[in-house]
């Protein structure tokens, strides 16, 4: 490792609009080919368990969809910024008067 690069942490490539809708897109099918997967899994565990197993699959799929949905629904939380000040407070500098020789 090179001085230059000790201060330095890897940071990912920030992506611009359109790289960024595609990445989100991509998310987004691959949550849904997962949805699809578990209802598929619920079927086969409902038609094999009992009644009482099959309503805790179903309880368990619900609150999956229901996360699934609030997140793809709510709008991206912005991070706050702490003001540049506030993180490290400042000493009060004093000065002091000469006195005057006599």
């Amino acid at each position: 490792m090179s001085p230059d690069d000790t201060g330095r942490r890897a940071r990912r490539k920030r992506l611009g609009g359109a790289e960024l809708t595609q990445q989100l897109n991509d998310m987004v099918a691959e949550l849904i080919k997962e949805n699809r997967k578990l209802k598929r899994q619920v079927v086969k565990l409902t038609e094999r368990g009992s009644k009482v197993a099959s309503s805790t699959v179903d309880r368990t799929l619900r609150t999956i969809q229901r996360r699934v949905q609030k997140a793809l629904s709510a709008p991206a939380k912005k991070r706050r910024r702490k003001p540049s000040g506030a993180a490290t407070p400042r000493k009060k500098v004093v000065t002091r008067k000469r006195r005057k020789a006599t």
